[in-house]
């Protein structure tokens, strides 16, 4: 009897890792708005909109805002002038007795909202050169010790994260610039190990379900750092992450492979499948041993398409990760723990949705019934354009439980988009999925660009900052839709082929529905 297959550690492997180095990025960005002087002056929102009134620079959305910044009550106000006084107890919304806040454990920066944004958007602009180099640094290395070394560095940079916080604001922007750049290669690698380990036509469903991790941990996190910054530290959730991703990295150094082929305990079934569909060579899918064609690639229609449908990915990111805790606090005045909970709901929406949409695809490719193009389309265009109406709601409701419940439906739609741009890189070429996830990668600086802009907004609190905010999101997210629907492929491209390989790379990705009724079970079945 054949051993279970290797290719589900893998999986497991890689889902947790990315849980555990995003639930960091979650857990980042809740203590900034935790430390932040915002955070002791939910009320000062009340008087700075009296004035912004009196001065008509409101708009006439103003009476719903009005109304739902009464629904939830705080602390009253210290004649002391500070929102909280010295030892005084302070509740949260959602955790009972709090043990941290206004103790020796907890800590306020004193940093206001820009400083909190520029701190989470300088991590995405150490990504930008991260991804251009990242091509040529899988062409070098294999794909299994890039990621092995991203999540190494990142868990040291995060052990060094809460010292740093409290001495410089400048020394905690040059880590997370460094943070970025570091892990900028690891999502192509794990693209590169996605289509080395997966069988034919399942290659959305694994994808996802390796990349999953990603979208479950904020939710996951935002439990978890809730309840550190309540009952623990305000850094606790910092120094637990960076541990656990230190032990994970070490794990996935010693038991992950670059190549099926290359793993000893593979079962007999999986090595006779790979053989027979020549899914990977000894050397998995990297592009060592064939020129990458960078011009070929920058100036590819469906290339730019997935560009662009990974920058409304990141813009929505960067909206609901990094700016939704701030929205909250500043409309609803809510507190990071409690918006963290706040958010579980829309995270968990988006993994299932991503999850479910992923199968479906996979299901209609392999049927027959949808071209690979025309699935690709579909699942892109639906989850962008009710991405956007869902967004637009978001900031026209009169309550936070109608805000959060907008929300989490803009999540799952946003999931439904995974099975179509996600995957696509895959799709256009066998050996250069990794230099094309890089480049599309690059789209990430819409996180850069969308904070700077919510930076850079008078900080007043008012709908007017976050209307523009979600009139942004939404129209980046209706854009993608169009110019995905009209510029994307899911076919092979005549650069997207090794060189000597014209012949037999064409055979070995041309499915058709009858021989791929012949598979053996896969993932998606």
């Amino acid at each position: 009897m054949d051993r279970p297959s290797y290719r589900y550690l893998i999986l497991c492997l890689a889902c947790v890792g990315f849980m555990i180095s995003f639930s960091l990025r979650s857990a980042f960005i809740m203590t900034v708005t935790h430390t932040s002087r915002l955070e002791e002056e939910p009320n000062s929102f009340h008087n700075e909109r009296s004035h912004l009134q009196r001065e008509n620079r409101i708009d006439k959305f103003d009476h719903i805002w009005n109304s739902s910044i009464g629904n939830y009550s705080w602390e009253e106000r210290p004649t002391n002038g500070s929102t909280v006084a010295k030892g005084q107890r302070v509740e949260s919304l959602f955790y009972r007795g709090c043990t941290v806040y206004n103790t020796s454990r907890d800590y306020e920066s004193g940093y206001g909202f820009s400083e909190s944004v520029q701190f989470y958007s300088v991590y995405y602009l150490g990504m930008g050169p991260g991804y251009l180099t990242s091509a040529f640094i899988l062409s070098k290395i294999e794909s299994h010790y890039v990621i092995a070394a991203g999540f190494y560095a990142t868990a040291v940079l995060h052990f060094l994260l809460p010292v740093v916080f409290t001495l410089s604001g400048s020394g905690v922007m040059v880590i997370r610039l460094l943070n970025g750049f570091v892990e900028s290669a690891i999502q192509p690698a794990i693209v590169v190990i996605s289509k080395s380990w997966a069988f034919k036509g399942e290659e959305s469903t694994f994808l996802s379900i390796t990349l999953v991790g990603t979208y479950l941990s904020p939710a996951l996190a935002s439990f978890f750092v809730g309840a550190c910054l309540c009952y623990i530290s305000w850094h606790a959730s910092l120094y637990i992450l960076a541990g656990l991703l230190l032990v994970w990295a070490l794990l996935w150094h010693l038991f992950s492979y670059n190549s099926p082929l290359d793993c000893p305990q593979l079962s007999g079934t999986d090595m006779k499948r790979y053989k027979e569909e020549q899914n990977t060579g000894a050397k998995g899918f990297t592009s060592k041993g064939h020129k990458i064609p960078w011009r070929d690639i920058l100036t590819s229609k469906p290339v730019w398409a997935i560009w662009v449908a990974v920058a409304n990915k990141n813009s929505n990111l960067a909206a609901v990760s990094a700016l939704i805790p701030l929205f909250f606090k500043e409309v609803y005045g809510i507190r990071a723990a409690d918006s963290g909970l706040l958010l579980i709901a829309p995270f968990v929406s988006n993994s299932a949705s991503l999850l479910l949409s992923s199968y479906i695809s996979d299901r209609l490719i392999s049927s027959g019934k949808l071209k690979t193009t025309a699935a690709r389309k579909w699942m892109q265009c639906l989850g962008a354009l009710g991405e956007a109406i869902f967004l637009i709601c978001t900031i026209y409701v009169s309550d936070w439980r109608l805000a959060a419940a907008f929300l989490t439906l803009a999540q799952a739609m946003t999931g439904l988009c995974f099975p179509g741009f996600g995957c696509n890189t895959m799709d256009l070429s066998r050996h250069f999925a990794g230099a094309i996830s890089g480049v599309v990668n690059t789209g990430t600086f819409m996180v850069f660009v969308i904070t700077g802009i919510a930076s850079l907004l008078p900080d007043h609190g008012g709908p007017n900052k976050w209307t523009v905010i979600f009139w942004i999101n939404a129209g980046i997210a209706a854009f993608s839709s169009i110019f995905y629907l009209i510029f994307a492929s899911g076919e092979i491209q005549p650069w997207g082929i090794g060189k000597g390989e014209e012949n037999t790379e064409r055979s070995s990705l041309v499915r058709t529905p009858h021989n791929e009724e012949e598979q053996p079970t896969s993932l998606a079945d």
